[in-house]
């Protein structure tokens, strides 16, 4: 297998298995809006999934999910590196990408600057954000390193 090839198989099978977690994902916030009030709780829905913070996060996934994603391939496929680590690496890394523009979002929301300032923008938008993706992600770069394994260099 040449490293375009890996490349693009890897990319298929993390693409699309973080698209189904975002799908799954999206499909519990629906439900969450819509328990009490369905007509309100659509316009919530709607309100949170267009807001333009939320399209930067999702770029910044998918972009660094398909570019880390060609870079796994070619470390798994064709290297024989250990799948684990692989995908502890790169779950991490997009995790990261997307709690620092949630910090930064943070800081230009509340405008504290004090040192309790910090604490409380690093508590409510960088410690949750990152373990529940991180965690979330992890599963998808492990499930899709393991497909990227199977397959024969």
């Amino acid at each position: 297998m040449t490293i375009l090839e890996a490349k693009t198989f890897a990319r298929n099978k993390t693409l699309k298995a973080t698209g189904l977690l975002l799908a799954i994902l999206i499909f519990l916030l629906l439900l969450g809006e819509t328990r009490g009030d369905f007509a309100n709780g659509i316009l919530f829905f709607m309100q949170a999934v267009a807001n333009i913070h939320a399209l930067i996060i999702l770029t910044i996934l998918f972009g660094l999910t398909y570019f880390l994603s060609g870079l796994a391939g070619k470390e798994v496929i064709l290297e024989n590196q250990n799948i684990l680590l692989v995908s502890v690496k790169y779950a991490i890394s997009i995790s990261l990408a997307i709690s620092i523009y949630a910090i930064l979002i943070g800081f230009l929301r509340e405008r504290d600057f004090t040192y309790g300032g910090f604490e409380r923008v690093i508590a409510s938008y960088f410690l949750g954000l990152f373990f529940k993706t991180a965690i979330s992600l992890l599963v998808v770069w492990i499930w899709a390193t393991n497909k990227m394994k199977s397959v024969k260099a």
